[in-house]
């Protein structure tokens, strides 16, 4: 892809927003992700992501988006502690009750601190690696 000139901004540093920097990194010279919290260096929980200490599971479309912006990522994910898990069938709770019956072939069960630190340093990465 052919980069264009100057930079973008993306606000917000949760997955969707590094998501859109790691997918901007192709197209712009620079991008800078603004978040109103300070960014942890590791796996920490962030005040701004209330979801964050909740117990977080990829299933087969996030984790094909993530491979492909990300190559290695989920191997890498899985070798640090990330359980890859197979279910062949789940339940949600969710107010009280059981809410959805669903099948899912496998997926990857891990923190959200745990994987937004991962996604966060190729991101880095990423935007370093063109601004040079």
């Amino acid at each position: 892809m052919q980069s264009t000139r100057g930079g973008a901004v993306v606000i917000g540093a949760s997955m969707a927003g590094l998501l859109a920097a790691r997918v901007l990194a192709d197209r712009f010279d620079q991008v800078t992700v603004l978040d109103r919290d300070d960014l942890p260096d590791g796996a920490d929980s962030r005040k701004g992501v209330p979801q964050g200490r909740h117990a977080h599971g990829l299933l087969a479309s996030g984790e094909l988006v993530l491979r492909d912006l990300f190559p290695g990522l989920m191997e890498d994910l899985v070798t640090a502690g990330a359980e890859r898990v197979t279910v062949s069938q789940a339940r949600w709770w969710q107010y009280g009750g059981y809410r959805v019956a669903c099948s899912a072939p496998e997926g990857t069960f891990l923190s959200r601190p745990f994987l937004e630190a991962a996604v966060r340093h190729r991101v880095r990465s990423s935007i370093r690696r063109r601004m040079m």
